[in-house]
C-alpha cells in the first residue's frame, strides 16, 4: 500500500503489470468496408474513443495513431471482477489468472481484419478514492498506456537530467511507478512523507522508493 506521512495524504496500490489481449474482428461486420474503417467502427461500438488524449495528471496530450483506440473507466466497484467482465466481452478465457488487489489496472486489446491491425488500451481506475489516491492511479495506469504508445519522452523531458532518470527505467512497470509520482509531485505532495510499502515484495519496495526518489530529486519544478 502506498503511505504518505500528513493528514489526507493516503494512496493506493499500484496495479500489478497490464496484459495484452489478441482478438480478431474480421467477422465484426459482412459490410464491405476497407478493413481500418471495420476496425475503428468496432473499437467505437466498445466505447473506445481516439484522436486527442489529455491526461492531466501528468500534463500531457498525445495524438493517437487511426489504429489506435482509448478507453478510461472511472469509479470502478472492484478492479478484478471489472477485468473479467472485460475478458468475457471480448471472448477471452475467464477468471483473469493474475488476482489483481490494486486500484487500477490497464490491459490493450489487439485487433485484426484481413490482415490491418488496431489497438485498444484499456484504464481502469477504482472508485472513492481519496485525493492522493486518485492522482496517483490515473497516473499510474496511464504510465503503462504512453509506455505502450511509445510516449516516454512526454515525461522524460520534465527532468532536469532525462538521460539519467532514462537510465533508471527499464520495463513498463517502472514507467507506471515514475508516473505515479510524477503526478504526486505536480501536484504539491511532499515525495519525501509519502511510501508504497509491499511486505510481500521488499525489494520492489526498494525500487520504487528509488524511482520516487527519481521525481523527487530530478523533476522540474516548471514542466512544459
Amino acid at each position: 500500500m502506498v503511505l504518505c506521512l500528513k493528514p489526507g495524504l493516503i494512496a493506493g496500490i499500484p496495479s500489478p503489470l497490464s496484459e495484452s489481449y489478441n482478438h480478431s474482428a474480421d467477422n465484426y461486420t459482412q459490410a464491405k468496408s476497407a478493413p481500418t474503417k471495420i476496425l475503428g467502427d468496432y473499437f467505437v461500438s466498445k466505447g473506445f474513443i481516439t484522436g486527442k488524449i489529455k491526461i492531466p495528471e501528468l500534463a500531457v496530450e498525445v495524438l493517437l495513431e487511426e489504429n489506435q483506440f482509448y478507453k478510461k473507466e472511472k469509479n470502478v466497484v472492484d478492479v478484478y471482477e471489472r477485468i473479467n467482465e472485460i475478458r468475457k466481452q471480448f471472448g477471452l478465457p475467464v477468471p483473469y489468472s493474475d488476482y489483481s488487489r490494486g486500484y487500477g489496472w490497464c490491459g490493450v486489446l489487439n485487433a485484426e481484419c484481413i490482415g490491418e491491425k488496431a489497438f485498444g488500451y484499456i484504464v481502469l481506475v477504482k472508485e472513492n478514492l481519496n485525493a492522493a489516491s486518485n492522482i496517483y492511479t490515473n497516473a499510474h495506469e496511464n504510465g503503462h498506456f504512453l509506455w505502450y504508445i511509445g510516449k516516454q519522452e512526454l515525461i522524460y523531458k520534465k527532468f532536469r537530467k532525462p538521460d539519467l532518470v532514462r537510465s533508471h527505467i527499464h520495463t513498463n512497470g517502472d514507467f507506471a511507478v515514475l508516473c505515479g509520482w510524477v503526478a504526486m509531485k505536480m501536484a504539491a505532495y511532499h515525495l519525501e512523507d509519502c511510501f508504497i510499502i509491499n511486505s510481500e515484495n521488499p525489494e520492489l519496495e526498494k525500487k520504487i522508493e528509488r524511482i520516487k526518489n527519481l521525481a523527487r530529486n530530478y523533476l522540474l519544478d516548471k514542466n512544459p
